[in-house]
């Protein structure tokens, strides 16, 4: 499983100082930066400028993160959102990576499958994730599961889920992520499994 952020304007490359990503004219929603400032979301297509070789070029594909996973922008064409590690397409012989800083609230898990944590300010209606290649459309989930005394992942563990009556077994990650499937919106409960060591069990001897 892999975690990557969303790229937004002025985020850094890994050239050298004073290269960034541009934000777009085009923008559809704003990600809020730590300070509160909100900044453009950046797209596949947009342009970032080098500082190393002084020229602009083209973001492109770079991030490992599946394409289906990445947010698709349907007011404008289709493009499809840009993350850290994706490549800008400057002069340099190594194209340089996009250093995602101030988008960091709007996060996606890359597990095969994932679920968005952040929100794109004004995005609502404008941005649907990829249609996922499928017969019937399926709800997934990660859930967290950790100790309720100590507050630590559970990671490795195997689960039981109840989901609507229906029951689904698994095994958290190594994080402690549960991953969930379901045909609808479900509730879902999840009872993670514990066995005890075994050992000798004396007779009680009365008095």
């Amino acid at each position: 499983m892999a975690i990557y952020y969303a790229a937004v304007e002025g985020d850094p490359l890994d050239s050298g100082e004073g290269g960034h990503v541009y934000g777009t004219k085009k923008t559809i929603g704003t990600i809020k930066d730590e300070n509160g400032v909100s900044r453009s979301m950046v797209f596949i297509g947009d342009e970032g400028y080098c500082a190393k070789c002084g020229s602009a070029g083209v973001i492109t594909y770079g991030a490992g993160m599946a394409d289906n996973r990445r947010m698709t922008d349907l007011v404008n064409g289709g493009r499809r959102q840009a993350v850290g590690g994706d490549i800008v397409l400057c002069k340099c012989a190594t194209p340089p990576r996009i250093i995602a800083v101030y988008g960091c609230k709007f996060r996606i898990i890359d597990g095969g499958s994932a679920t968005r944590s952040g929100i794109a300010t004004n995005a609502t209606g404008a941005i649907s994730p990829a249609p996922q290649k499928s017969e019937a459309p399926r709800h997934i989930r990660w859930f967290y599961v950790r100790d309720a005394a100590t507050g630590e992942p559970l990671c490795n563990r195997d689960y039981v889920a109840n989901i609507g009556g229906a029951k689904q077994s698994g095994k958290t990650d190594g994080d402690g992520y549960a991953k969930i499937e379901t045909d609808s919106g479900q509730s879902v409960e999840i009872h993670a499994t514990f066995s005890s060591p075994r050992r000798m069990l004396k007779p009680y001897q009365g008095a």
